[in-house]
């Protein structure tokens, strides 16, 4: 992986790094995001979907920020030991929570990360409502995912190759950076402040299809992504501002903080 895309997660150690990811090197992706983001220590930052928590104890390491590392599928003690085994320990809280249901206050939240997970909640409109009251005024969104490089409807709409693998390996939550831009803005909460393919996303492509060529688990994907040779699908970053627009609120039953 060429160092001058990703010099901060050069120093860490790539097989820990790529064990701990789901998909690809979870790393990379947020060493991108943090390019193109004003991080300042002392900064709260919201990480949603952080999976084994790598992305929340790069930023915490790197930057000095404090990070909530939310995510319902992964133990939360197994992440506090990877947090502590980091020295991050008091920088960065792990909860297991549903993202649409965030126990935590509203207008606390410097900015939110979601960093390959994005497209699994926040496809629905409702979502972006429920998450930005939790941002304070001005305050920051940034998601780096999967996107693909024009919309498909249905799977009919690709070649027969493609239709089974499209739809066993979830591609059919992907969209083009367009289409992100424009679900991001049309409630009028944020305001998209840059929207951009991932640079070195050919690079992350390549190790992804190298290291998992062989994983059953991951032979939809795989199968999907080397059908379509790069023409399709690649990975992108998109930076947004909270507006002074207030999120409505849909119910009066969050848990207290």
């Amino acid at each position: 992986m060429p160092r001058e895309f990703f010099p901060r997660s050069a120093s860490y150690d790539r097989d820990w790094i790529e064990q701990h990811s789901v998909g690809e090197n979870v790393l990379h992706f947020t060493e991108s995001l943090s390019q193109v983001m004003e991080l300042r220590p002392g900064m709260r930052i919201l990480d949603l979907g952080c999976g084994h928590a790598l992305s929340s104890i790069f930023l915490a390491r790197e930057f000095g920020v404090r990070v909530w590392a939310v995510d319902f599928g992964v133990d939360p003690g197994a992440n506090q030991l990877r947090i502590e085994e980091f020295g991050c320990g008091e920088l960065v809280r792990p909860l297991r929570a549903d993202v649409r249901a965030l126990p935590l206050p509203h207008d606390f939240f410097d900015a939110a990360v979601a960093v390959d997970s994005y497209r699994y909640f926040g496809t629905d409109q409702r979502f972006l409502s429920s998450l930005v009251r939790h941002l304070r005024p001005d305050g920051l969104l940034g998601i780096v995912d999967a996107c693909t490089s024009r919309e498909i409807s249905t799977a009919e709409d690709l070649k027969p190759a493609l239709r089974q693998e499209w739809l066993d390996g979830s591609w059919y939550l992907a969209h083009t950076i367009d289409w992100w831009r424009q679900h991001l803005t049309r409630t009028g909460l944020l305001e998209v402040t840059l929207a951009e393919l991932l640079p070195g996303s050919d690079a992350i492509r390549t190790r992804y299809l190298d290291r998992f060529r062989d994983d059953p688990e991951e032979s939809d994907m795989v199968t999907f992504m080397e059908a379509e040779a790069g023409d399709l699908t690649g990975s992108f970053r998109l930076t947004a501002r909270r507006t002074g627009r207030v999120a409505p609120l849909e119910d009066e039953g969050e848990i207290p903080y």
